[in-house]
């Protein structure tokens, strides 16, 4: 049996498998690939006959046997769990047999006998035939018999007393080595209960207050003591294969072991490493403490709620490994190895556990800190990581040397390491793991706020290396994208950010633009073309001032003596690159082109513009102007496949950065210019303004009853884990799609041996298809709010334009009475909505004062929009005064205030008279009562205080309510 703390014979699920207080029994993931492929092997004659023979002989031909089965995978528990015969030599001298009349050598028993021997202190534990069996005698060259007993029996039985015998007379035996071998690549080919089912009947012969488990615990420690690694690499790899069957008794062994240091004593996975591995140049011991770890932290991310491990047990653990493997990767640089590969696979490893740690617990649950995060348990080894990667001193950069000096000799030669494929493979996959940890380090330090560390001022030192691996590495180029994109984009609040043009100087820096040039020119790779894109947007957004201008313009701002101008000057710059590539976008992904629309945007908005005089392109214009037709225009319910979905995401978003390059178009241009009137006459025209604004401005295809719901029965569900937790942070781009904001990936991982988990992930995948949907048509709406500025500085004498403009107002007005406030993430939209109206309005009432011929505006029509608006319940103007909800009312009150100027002098009709009688008893009187007493005390402080004078927020809402009496009072019949 399984011990698990009391001497009886059962078997006591996983906890992994366990989730809240339901107990629910369900199948695990298993977490290694089980590649054994055992029809090919038992297909082949030659290879089933020696099969057979081996089967035949056991257990006298006994280790064969066992290697045999271990290349059968699963068929391997089959096989052992009904075995037939079983062969013995005889003693000598055995007369308890009768030979069959039928065959001489055929014999039966005349009485019972003991096949293996029981145990000395209980007697128990033997394996017995009866009476009667039968047997078959097997000629030999020895003078004993060699009998093979028909007998039915279970093999995993017989192997777990072997086991047990062996590990107490020679506990590094290859006998014990080979079983604990098979059990382990056994485990790892089936399910969890069968695996059960495999331990219980390793189990059966064994002592009732002992189990196989704990047999190979003792024997890995025993084997540790005597520098045995293979017993050792044996059983570490069975802790490995048990980690998702009962992972309580992994980590319960850990906990008491030696393995890893406690309180300073060391541990001896170190002390093999430092006496056995680093002497023979050989880590297979090491690679399986790594495997272990790996395998542990994703138990720690699946089996958060069991209640048979306690977190402080998993946190220490953790803890210690991380340690320990930090170690590792500070100093396997400088180790003597046998085989090559060994070197590869520690960094690789090492590096690949790191990231996914970092990403476990900072890629989620942003607002949660410490211990606290859906993670937690992670949080110490990963605070661990930082302390060591992220140092901001110079004494402690022993640990990021292996990062460093990857980059550095893969940026010389990665063929001049080895000629041998495989090798050079492995280093291919060992540059790219250093790049993503670089990665995810440099993203994690500006996620927490940390100062800025010597890591990232050595990757910009490294800026000329990671240029040549681009230059010659095209499968490196992804990965060095998103790297330098993490690096710009990194936050240096305290100190000056490095320059990434000063770093790579003037001839690497010509290089590099050179070949963002040329990939940008291949019709393969688009992500490593989509992550250029996002690397030039986060230059031109950040104070890359020096690069914006390399590669706005391709060459460097000043003059290099001396220097040729080829030097100094790309080709072409990487902003007319990306112009040639957008002009096909019909052939190109969406996202790419919205990402390229993007970065020019950005660019023509930038300071570097101010050194660049940019060159008109009337053809460009005209394809900006398909793809805003492309993206605007379709209606939505948010109930379509998930591909239709996201396919509308991606055409509202690449239509935003349509809107938004002729919003920047207009206010870079003077009105009347050629650039700026083919853009006004493209909206103007045929009421394209009001038609696609009406689209933009709408958000379509909201689903409240989804997400109310999910969010209350989620909670109710797992109250520890409350699904805003899950909501993804910067550390992974969020992209249009089922895992768009609640990460689905992480869920899978903690939630999918629940059940019920299935329901719920179909909703979760419906929540973040309907948040794309809503994301992607804020974008489109906060572009148009762009434009229609840009469309006021240049509406002064052009009467159409203007009333397209003022039929905006009214639409914005319009849709935010007729939605409302549908959930509280509508907020910045609807008061974004209510802004943009107050603009135009008071854009179309300076117009109207200054004109002589006095345009006709419906003020009326605004001002009554507005008026219902603000006293509708959506934004219940007393709350939101209360609530101190300024960005809500404070819009709503100042067109109020333009539309009562612009109505001045006039007489008001019945409608007009009921709205102003509205105002001045639901609006002023109101204010006045809520705000008064705190405003008038504000307006006190400040005509006693000398130089500039601040009111409070009471004070200048007064202020507003002050100028609304006043402007309504002039409108005649009021009184």
């Amino acid at each position: 049996m399984i011990a698990v703390g009391t001497p009886q014979r059962e078997i006591t699920p996983s906890p992994a498998t366990e989730i809240g207080s339901d107990n629910t029994k369900q199948l695990a993931q298993r977490p290694d690939k089980c590649d054994y492929d055992h029809s090919e092997l038992l297909s082949d004659p030659e290879q089933s006959r020696r099969f057979f023979l081996l089967e035949a002989k056991f257990p006298v031909v006994f280790v064969p046997f066992i290697k045999e089965l271990k290349k059968l995978g699963p068929e391997a528990y089959y096989i052992l769990v009904n075995m037939k015969t079983f062969m013995q030599n005889l003693p000598r001298g055995f007369r308890e047999f009768d030979v069959s009349p039928d065959d001489p050598h055929d014999i039966y028993l005349l009485s019972d006998h003991c096949l293996y021997a029981p145990r000395e202190e209980d007697n128990e534990g033997g394996f017995y035939i009866r009476k009667g069996h039968h047997g078959r005698i097997i000629p030999n060259e020895s003078n004993t018999f060699c009998v093979q007993w028909r007998y039915d029996y279970d093999g995993w039985s017989f192997l777990g007393r072997v086991l047990e015998h062996a590990a107490k007379i020679s506990p590094t035996d290859v006998v014990v080595e080979e079983i604990i071998s098979l059990i382990s690549n056994t485990l790892r080919c089936l399910d969890n209960y069968t695996a059960m089912d495999l331990l219980e009947s390793l189990c059966a012969k064994l002592q009732i207050a002992d189990d196989v488990i704990n047999i190979i615990g003792n024997v890995l420690t025993n084997a540790m003591q005597k520098k045995d690694v293979n017993v050792s690499v044996a059983a570490i790899d069975f802790f490995t294969a048990l980690i998702p069957v009962l992972p309580h008794r992994v980590w319960e062994f850990l906990s008491n072991s030696n393995l890893v240091d406690r309180n300073g004593q060391g541990g001896m996975a170190a002390f093999i490493l430092s006496s056995v591995e680093i002497i023979s140049g050989d880590y297979r011991f090491t690679l399986a403490v790594i495997q272990m770890v790996n395998v542990l932290v994703k138990d720690a991310v699946i089996g958060k709620f069991s209640t048979l491990i306690q977190p402080e047990v998993r946190t220490n653990v953790l803890l210690q490994f991380t340690r320990h493997l930090a170690n590792i990767y500070e100093s396997f640089s400088f180790w003597k190895y046998e085989n090559l590969s060994h070197r590869l696979d520690i960094a690789i490893s090492i590096s690949d556990l790191f990231s996914s740690i970092l990403l476990a617990v900072y890629g989620i649950d942003e607002a949660t800190d410490g211990i606290n995060k859906i993670n937690g348990v992670l949080v110490h080894a990963s605070q661990h990581i930082l302390d060591r990667f992220l140092a901001s001193d110079t004494k402690t950069l022993r640990c990021i040397l292996p990062i460093i000096g990857s980059i550095e000799a893969s940026a010389r030669s990665l063929q001049a390491l080895t000629d041998d494929p495989e090798l050079l493979n492995r280093s291919y996959e060992l540059i790219e793991a250093a790049l993503i940890f670089a990665e995810k380090l440099t993203r994690v330090r500006t996620l927490l706020k940390r100062t800025p560390s010597q890591l990232e001022h050595k990757l910009f030192g490294l800026a000329p290396a990671l240029t040549q691996l681009f230059v010659r590495e095209n499968v490196l180029r992804f990965r060095i994208m998103k790297l330098l994109n993490g690096m710009v984009d990194s936050v240096w609040d305290s100190a000056e950010a490095p320059s990434l043009l000063a770093h790579l100087g003037p001839s690497s820096s010509v290089t590099f633009v050179n070949a963002l040039n040329k990939a940008l020119e291949s019709k393969r790779d688009m992500n490593t073309q989509n992550e250029i894109a996002r690397f030039a947007s986060a230059v031109f957004s950040t104070k890359q001032q020096g690069l914006s201008i390399l590669l706005l313009t391709g060459k460097e701002l000043g003059n290099r003596n001396g220097q040729d101008k080829k030097d100094t000057q790309a080709a072409v710059s990487l902003v007319q690159a990306l112009e040639k590539k957008a002009e096909q976008f019909e052939e190109l992904p969406v996202e790419l082109s919205v990402n390229i629309l993007e970065c020019i945007a950005l660019a023509q908005n930038s300071r570097a513009t101010a050194v660049f005089d940019g060159r008109r392109n009337q053809e460009f214009l005209t394809n900006i102007f398909e793809m805003l037709d492309r993206g605007t225009g379709g209606r939505v319910t948010g109930l379509e496949s998930a591909d239709t979905i996201v396919r509308f995401c991606f055409n509202s978003l690449l239509a935003a950065r349509a809107v938004q390059l002729c919003a920047v178009q207009l206010h870079k241009n003077t009105q009347g210019s050629a650039d700026s009137k083919s853009i006004v006459d493209y909206f103007v025209k045929s009421d394209n303004l009001a038609k696609l604004a009406d689209t933009a401005f709408r958000i379509q295809g909201y689903r409240a009853s989804l997400h109310g719901n999910l969010h209350r029965n989620f909670d109710k569900k797992w109250p520890m884990a409350k699904l805003i937790r899950f909501q993804r942070t910067s550390l992974s781009q969020k992209k249009y799609g089922p895992s768009y904001k609640y990460d689905l990936e992480m869920m899978d991982d903690i939630f999918s041996v629940d059940p019920i988990w299935i329901g719920y992930r179909s909703e979760i995948v419906q929540a973040n298809l309907n948040l794309s949907l809503i994301d992607s048509q804020s974008h489109l709406f906060q572009a148009w709010w762009l434009l229609i500025a840009a469309l006021l500085e240049h509406a002064e004498d052009d009467s159409k334009l203007l009333k397209a403009l003022e039929q905006i107002a009214i639409q914005c007005l319009q849709i935010n009475l007729d939605e409302g406030i549908m959930a509280p993430l509508f907020f910045p939209i609807v008061n974004d909505r209510s802004q943009l109206a107050f603009v135009i309005t008071q854009k179309l009432h300076q117009i109207w004062t200054s004109s002589g011929d006095k345009p006709h505006f419906d003020f009326t029509k605004i001002l009554s929009l507005a008026w219902a608006f603000i006293s509708s319940v959506d934004v219940d103007f007393p709350q939101a005064l209360t609530d101190g909800k300024k960005e809500t009312y404070r819009p709503l009150l100042r067109i109020l205030i333009v539309c009562a100027r612009a109505l001045k002098g006039t007489r008001a009709d019945a409608n007009v008279s009921q709205i102003i009688s509205g105002i001045l008893e639901d609006i002023v009187s109101k204010a006045y009562m809520i705000l008064g007493p705190d405003a008038l005390e504000a307006f006190e402080e400040s005509g006693s205080q000398h130089g500039e004078k601040v009111l409070n927020e009471s004070a200048q809402d007064m202020l507003l309510v002050t100028s609304l009496l006043r402007d309504c009072l002039n409108i005649d019949g009021v009184l």
